[in-house]
């Protein structure tokens, strides 16, 4: 089990959404963070995640505003 912040699963979700065409929720983006994080711990293991919920649902929560992807989203690389 790993530890994801919310501010974390905010930004990759965000970055799934930019980079990937992906518009996934806030559990997904913390999935796919976590993933993430075991990929570049393990090198060539084979890491999957499952995007569990749709964007649409946070639209009005203000997590997919502007103001956040000005600053920037997750790290994808």
């Amino acid at each position: 089990m790993l530890d994801i912040h919310q501010n974390d699963a905010e930004n990759t979700m965000r970055e799934l959404a930019v980079r990937e065409g992906i518009f996934c929720g806030v559990s997904s983006g913390g999935a796919v963070a976590g993933a993430l994080r075991v990929a570049r711990a393990t090198p060539g293991a084979i890491v999957v995640a499952i995007i569990c919920d749709r964007g649409d649902r946070y639209l009005s929560t203000g997590v997919f505003g502007e103001e956040h992807f000005s600053q920037g989203a997750g790290d994808l690389n």
